[in-house]
């Protein structure tokens, strides 16, 4: 009986045997019939470099089987499909992808070969896209002090901190030929930046990387680029025989019946033992309008080393003057060739001259009581710098040395306002400045020279000069 038993067991164990292995050869029939699935080198050594609404992916390809990558981002609704060339493994190669939104994108990426059929394992790699949003977030890099040497054409920038991703920054000009004039500066704390041409509208932009291996370059709007001119005090230099400046007639230059009118400048001459005349507005004469001729005013150094001015006023139709003053400088002598700074104020009100040499009050001279109240003192005669008509139309009294900042003013100057006036720039819209003279800045060749007035209208006109 028990061997009974044992021989149906056994039966049983070789029959289950059995059927398990004709199953297990069923199994490698269908996976040999389907064929072995393989796969391509997985992209490993890849980096993708953004742009504006671009990015570029670089990546090496390891595999000589793979023929097509297909670049998959937006969640595999946008794609692009690349051809890899042959005989590129091993090979760095880059892959434009254009037309990208301005956001952070992840990017898939795939191989396969030729026929589809195999295809490598999803490399995934994510990075920021830019745009006009992040173009429209720069800021300008802002300027701490900036400081303008003309006589050097040369602008000292003092920046303030540095804003992330800058990396320069781009000046633009008006040149004196009508060209515009572009300057990149590196980033720094100071920049010296010489204005080759320099004619006005000076403004800047900075240039922005947002990342190592951006594509593009992203600048910020453009903005003016203030300054302060650096007060140096340079002009017009007269030789003392034939140089001098005109300034045709006009109203402007009159000082009617209660009206004031100061007249600012620096000098500077190697004289002191000759009369010289600075600057005259009337002439001697009987017969050329002598009525409107012979009055007017002037200043001019003396042959004793002190300043002097004076004015004369109109006496009805009198062929001469109907008075005058003059004022002197006291015992404030005049130093030989320095710099020294003028003012004289004519005040028809008052009936007073004043005259202030570096900023003090050096002579006031008063018309005598007789005189009519708010004397004119109105003279046809052009305003000559440098020499004077005495008797017309004959010129005496040239000057020899240099003129800097001549300025007419409808006010009577302050004290401060004159200490200011000796340190500070002026320009068209400075209040009360009816003509202002910068003699360094002269316009023309030849012979036919002028002097631009900073307000814009009046032009003086130079005699005994020349330039290339």
């Amino acid at each position: 009986m028990k061997t009974t038993i044992k021989y149906i067991l056994w039966s049983w164990f070789f029959l289950l045997f059995f059927i398990s292995c004709d199953r297990m050869n069923d199994l490698h029939d269908e996976y040999l019939q389907r064929g072995e699935s393989s796969y391509l080198a997985r992209i490993d050594e890849v980096k993708i470099n953004s742009g504006k609404n671009r990015a570029e992916l670089v990546f090496v390809n390891k595999d000589a089987k793979a023929r097509t990558m297909t670049i998959y981002w937006r969640s595999r609704t946008d794609s692009l499909v690349y051809t890899i060339p042959e005989n590129s493994v091993g090979k760095e190669l880059k892959v434009p992808i254009n037309d990208l939104p301005e956001d952070f994108l992840t990017f898939e990426l795939i191989t396969k070969t030729s026929d589809g059929k195999s295809k490598s394992l999803t490399s995934e790699l994510s990075t920021r896209i830019y745009g006009d949003a992040y173009q429209t977030s720069l800021n300008n890099r802002l300027v701490d002090k900036a400081v303008y040497l003309e006589s050097a054409n040369e602008l000292d920038i003092s920046w303030k901190g540095v804003f992330e991703g800058a990396v320069n920054i781009g000046v633009e000009y008006e040149g004196t030929d009508g060209a515009t004039k572009k300057v990149k500066l590196p980033i720094e704390q100071r920049s010296i930046l010489y204005l080759n041409m320099y004619n006005g509208d000076l403004k800047y932009r900075t240039a922005y990387v947002p990342e190592e291996s951006a594509l593009d370059t992203f600048y910020s709007e453009y903005n003016d680029l203030p300054f302060s001119e650096l007060y140096v005090i340079e002009g017009l230099t007269f030789n003392g025989t034939n140089q001098y400046l005109r300034i045709p007639n006009h109203a402007d230059f009159n000082i009617n019946s209660g009206e004031v009118l100061s007249i600012s400048l620096w000098v500077k001459t190697p004289v002191g033992n000759t009369t010289q005349r600075l600057l005259m507005k009337r002439y001697t004469s009987l017969t050329a309008d002598p009525v409107n001729g012979n009055t007017g005013y002037g200043i001019a150094p003396l042959s004793d080393r002190r300043m002097y001015a004076d004015w004369y006023y109109r006496n009805n139709t009198n062929p001469n003057p109907g008075g005058g003053s003059n004022v002197l400088s006291a015992n404030n002598y005049f130093p030989l060739d320095t710099w020294m700074h003028l003012t004289a104020i004519f005040n028809s009100s008052t009936k007073q001259i004043k005259l202030y040499q570096n900023g003090n009050l050096v002579g006031t001279s008063t018309l005598p009581a007789a005189v009519p109240a708010n004397p004119a003192i109105v003279s046809v005669s052009d305003v000559f710098v440098g020499v004077w008509q005495d008797p017309y139309p004959s010129l005496q009294g040239y000057f020899k040395g240099e003129i800097a900042h001549l300025r007419f003013w409808k006010k009577a100057l302050s004290a401060e306002e004159i200490l200011a006036d000796m340190i500070t720039p002026v320009t068209a819209q400075t209040p009360d400045l009816v003509a202002g003279f910068d003699l360094r800045k002269i316009m023309g060749t030849g012979t036919n020279l002028t002097i631009s007035d900073i307000k814009g209208k009046h032009t003086a006109v130079l005699s005994g000069y020349s330039k290339p």
